[in-house]
């Protein structure tokens, strides 16, 4: 109990017991006569104080400051479960948008604000590559450009670069700004993004952000059901008063002060009804969970995009009604509900059942369905139980095999058979001639001269070796961004759904580029760039093939759900590379999102793997792109010229055109560059 709890507990039960003396013996107050202020002086600090609880509670009951009750909404955000949604992906150059909408006007105080200071540079960067590319000029004319303001006509644009980072305004323009609610300087920005998508050919973007940021910025995040208690709780049940209960509270505190202070006896009389109210509320048991939960589905094993029935039935096997009962199901997230809804609400009596139904549309992969939330309160709905039921469901969608015809591509995959290796061994190529040593095969000897100097001598050759390849999935929460224009990606497999992250494109390109490896004979393995550690090292034969395919299917590497945590590049790929062959060549699949990814890409040429890189692109262009995907599309741009200039081919893919396509060298619709 908090230490202003106790003080108003303590002066309660002192005026409590006060009262309860005077009317006792009244006697007592004979000896005391109060008149004027000091008469009505106690009354009004009681009614005051009264409205000013009642303020405080309302508060609380706004905000959730309850005991037990803050610390469940801090795990959920607030939110109710929303298991019909899958995870939310922010749309590409989600992060910029907030980056300019963080600009505000508090920083002009500053001479050199820095995040103006880092938005400009880093908008910088991308512009001095984007015009070098669309217009042939020299990074130090694309300078220039950029300091004069001679780039673009729109002068908005050309004064991001060349005007201050903290503009002068005349006392028009800064209500001219207060009315647009926005800081110059953030404008400015957006108009500058949308020039240089303009000119550098990424397309047309308009300088508002889309919908799709819009709703990023203001819709909360789907919870799921096994989040929504918070960590810890035993038994995974939680009791608690309702925001009912609290608001009948605050009411009765509310009306009861006012009755006190204007010596109004029916307003006081009014709120002894809220007193009651608030007095059943702490006084009646919280409703039992005496309840089981079944769970059953029309096809465990559907192809992908099939509907599945799901059937939820609730069954009351307690001896009292449940005059309140609701029920959340624990949809999988990567499942999207499309007919129907996972949650009801009934009043149940003992021993009847209770079901609904719903269909969801089923999606790559093994989807375990998560516990039932049950919610019973009583009669009055002031107190309820929170408690999650397991009920082990689970929908495996294993797509098949992608179809394989056409060669193997030249880098991005490899051909077949052996390759030569630096190392010296056995083989048919010179290397080099050595020295011999006792235990040399005669056959190595170079008796010719030994025939000449009289001194043996053992010759070397390139030892050959067979190819092995490593494909690497971006699978980082980084990698986790949809489809600036909700395309479903669609392969003409059946194949996506609405709100579907990029890394599943990746996926499903990797289970393409394994199938092609396999059926040239190349052994191949498979690595996830993710806080949830995968590795498969490369090896041949039907049973290695099958393992690699439930892998991609199963492993939480590439599931639906953004994975918690951060990634350093460099350190998962030196583990990377610790555990497979020094040799061994690298396909990397990612949608190059952020410049970790580069540097997870060269990290992996530093160590002398031969490296390739199929970029699935989330920022092809869409019917309404706003000033951010202008943004993430001409970084993103960036990031591929750098690759290609280290000497690392980069196929650009556009997620909409069939998988097969990836994997053919010369009919591929991928830009690649070496």
């Amino acid at each position: 109990m908090s230490r202003t709890r106790r003080g108003l507990l303590l002066v309660g039960l002192a005026s409590g017991l006060v009262g309860v003396l005077l009317i006792a013996s009244p006697g007592i107050a004979r000896g005391v006569s109060l008149t004027g202020g000091a008469r009505t002086a106690p009354v009004a600090v009681v009614g005051v104080a009264a409205v000013v609880l009642a303020a405080r509670s309302l508060l609380n009951a706004l905000g959730g400051d309850t005991p037990g009750d803050g610390e469940r909404r801090a795990a959920t955000a607030g939110a109710f479960p929303s298991p019909e949604r899958r995870p939310r992906y922010d749309p590409p150059g989600t992060e910029f948008a907030q980056r300019v909408n963080a600009i505000g006007w508090t920083d002009r105080r500053d001479a050199e604000p820095e995040n103006r200071r880092e938005l400009r540079d880093d908008l910088r960067d991308v512009a001095t590559s984007a015009l070098s590319r669309a217009d042939g000029a020299s990074p130090s004319e694309v300078e220039t450009w950029l300091d004069d303001g001679s780039w673009t006509d729109d002068p908005l644009a050309s004064a991001f670069f060349a005007g201050d980072l903290v503009p002068s305004l005349s006392p028009s323009g800064y209500v001219r700004a207060l009315v647009r609610g926005e800081p110059p300087f953030a404008r400015r920005a957006r108009h500058a993004v949308t020039a240089l998508s303009k000119r550098s050919g990424a397309g047309d973007v308009t300088p508002a952000p889309s919908a799709d940021v819009r709703t990023a910025f203001e819709d909360e995040p789907a919870v799921r059901t096994s989040r929504y208690l918070p960590d810890g709780e035993e038994s995974r049940e939680h009791e608690s008063a309702t925001d009912r209960a609290r608001g009948v509270t605050a009411a009765a505190l509310a009306v009861g002060g006012l009755g006190i202070v204007t010596l109004r006896p029916e307003l006081f009389l009014l709120a002894l009804f809220g007193i009651t109210v608030s007095g059943y509320a702490r006084a009646v048991p919280t409703p039992s969970r005496a309840v089981t939960v079944e769970r059953a589905v029309s096809n465990s094993e559907p192809a992908v995009g099939d509907e599945v029935e799901v059937t939820l039935s609730v069954r009351n096997v307690g001896d009292t009604t449940l005059a309140d009962l609701r029920l959340v199901d624990g949809v999988p997230p990567g499942l999207t509900v499309v007919d129907g809804s996972p949650k009801f609400a009934t009043a149940l009596r003992p021993g009847k059942r209770a079901s609904v139904t719903y269909t969801v549309e089923a999606v790559r992969g093994d989807h375990a369905f998560d516990p039932a939330l049950v919610v019973t309160r009583d009669a009055l709905g002031v107190r309820k139980r929170e408690a999650l039921v397991d009920t082990e469901t689970a929908v495996s969608c294993r797509p098949p095999a992608e179809p394989l015809s056409g060669r193997a591509p030249a880098r991005p995959t490899t051909r077949a058979g052996r390759s030569r290796s630096d190392a010296p061994g056995p083989g048919i190529e010179f290397h080099s001639v050595r020295e011999y040593r006792p235990g040399d095969p005669p056959s190595r000897i170079d008796w010719r001269r030994k025939a000449k100097t009289g001194e043996f001598s053992t010759v070397a050759f390139h030892e050959h070796r067979r190819q092995r390849v490593l494909v690497v999935v971006d699978a980082r929460a980084e990698a986790y961004v949809a489809r600036s224009d909700g395309a479903d990606g669609s392969d003409g497999g059946g194949e996506g759904g609405d709100g579907e992250p990029v890394v599943q494109r990746g996926v499903a390109a990797a289970a393409a580029l394994v199938s092609r490896f396999r059926s040239a004979g190349v052994p191949v393995g498979l690595a996830a760039l993710s806080p949830r550690s995968c590795r498969l090292s490369p090896g041949r034969g039907g049973d290695h093939h099958r393992r690699l395919r439930e892998v991609l299917a199963t492993h939480p590497a590439f599931g639906w759900e953004a994975p918690d945590g951060e990634v350093d590049a460099s350190a998962a790929v030196r583990e990377i590379h610790r555990r497979v062959w020094a040799d061994a060549r690298i396909v990397f699949v990612s949608p190059l999102s952020d410049d970790a990814s580069v540097t997870a890409a060269r990290r992996f040429d530093a160590h002398g793997h031969p490296v390739s890189v199929l970029s699935p692109d989330p920022t092809a262009p869409s019917r309404a792109r706003g000033y951010e995907s202008g943004y993430a599309s001409l970084a993103r741009e960036r990031r591929l010229r750098r690759l290609r200039a280290a000497g690392i081919p980069a196929s650009d893919w556009d997620p909409s055109e069939p998988l097969r396509e990836v994997t053919r060298d010369g009919r591929s619709h991928a830009t690649t560059s070496g």
